[in-house]
């Protein structure tokens, strides 16, 4: 009986690591137009933690450049990254609040035979920061 409840726990545990495993990188997006560039790049660490740069470089804006940071924790539930910020994740440069933001993380399928390539991407649905809801972002 110990023996099965052990199997059954190593099972468990590689699962879920391995999902883990699969989500864990460096998303980006980048929009490059002729008067500057602005984008986001989210960094999903193993140990369920994030980190978030928004940059913005415009010609002739005042100030030519702005960066925003914010840190916290991310969850995986199925194919939704559900991301929370709490104060302690707050100081001086992390200023970035992604609470009740929520983005589909989409792969491609381990049934998918075709030759085609499918980039491995996060899409933001939901959040309560504007300019980041519909924004895709491609793993690095």
């Amino acid at each position: 009986m110990k023996q099965i409840i052990f199997l059954t726990l190593v099972i468990l545990q590689t699962t879920v690591f391995s999902q883990t495993k699969t989500i864990t990188g460096t998303y980006q997006f980048i929009f490059e137009g002729s008067n500057g560039s602005f984008g986001e790049k989210i960094i999903l660490h193993p140990d369920g933690t994030f980190n978030i740069h928004s940059f913005k470089k415009l010609d002739g804006s005042n100030p030519p450049e702005t960066n925003i940071f914010g840190k916290g924790t991310w969850k995986l539930d199925k194919k939704m990254v559900h991301f929370t910020t709490i104060e302690t994740d707050f100081d001086s440069k992390f200023t970035l609040d992604l609470n009740h933001t929520q983005a589909r993380f989409n792969t491609k399928s381990s049934r998918d035979t075709n030759k085609r390539e499918v980039p491995t991407t996060l899409k933001v649905i939901k959040s309560e920061i504007p300019w980041l809801i519909g924004r895709t972002l491609k793993k690095q």
